[in-house]
């Protein structure tokens, strides 16, 4: 398993964006969790059929919380060079021209079949791991053959989540988000609560 160490870092970013270290910890977390269900998963005999060029699960609607969005909109202004960040605004004005169901289109990250703040990809990114046969184009995993997924621990999503939830109970008002429960972080009612502000990635102003 990962050790949680290992987590990104970035002093710039996580001065620049307060609740950025809080995020960067949670993804640790489902990292580590991801790393012990690809052990077992290798120790039966299976492989990891995600790698470079492999987009499909791009291209379905990415649920993230405001703090997973708020890190990638700060990780595109502050590491992505200008080129980059210009070419991905182009593409996107493209594709929201093109396709005006926001579900229907890829993240607004992907350029040239990769994740352009890959570092920082939300949660669901982080779990979403197809074994033994990559993804056909437009398949849906989850759907199709869900006993080729992965399946790393909830508990440790649950944990990272509940990570970032004090830093909502000080902004909530700001974000303009409904007024979290005064309840432990891990506590279902919490839980409840990320979920309820948890939103496809598509359909947010995403830079």
């Amino acid at each position: 398993m990962r050790p949680l160490n290992s987590r990104h870092r970035d002093p710039a970013l996580e001065r620049a964006l307060p609740g950025a270290a809080l995020m960067l910890e949670a993804c640790a977390l489902v990292d580590a969790s991801v790393d012990a269900a690809m052990a077992a998963a290798r120790g039966a005999g299976r492989r990891w059929a995600c790698g470079p060029g492999c987009d499909t699960c791009c291209r379905q609607p990415i649920p993230v919380t405001p703090l997973e969005l708020l890190v990638m909109r700060a990780q595109m202004r502050f590491r992505l060079a200008p080129g980059i960040r210009a070419r991905l605004e182009a593409q996107h004005a493209e594709q929201c021209a093109a396709e005006p169901d926001p579900l229907r289109r890829p993240c607004p990250y992907l350029l040239d079949g990769a994740c352009a703040v890959y570092a920082v990809r939300p949660l669901a990114c982080r779990r979403y791991l197809v074994l033994d046969q990559p993804c056909a184009p437009g398949e849906i995993c989850t759907e199709s053959r869900p006993e080729d997924m992965l399946i790393p621990a909830r508990k440790a999503l649950h944990a990272a989540l509940a990570l970032t939830f004090p830093w909502y109970g000080a902004r909530w008002r700001d974000l303009g988000l409904t007024e979290p429960p005064d309840a432990s972080p891990e506590s279902a009612a919490a839980q409840a609560w990320l979920a309820s502000v948890t939103v496809p990635l598509q359909r947010l102003v995403w830079n």
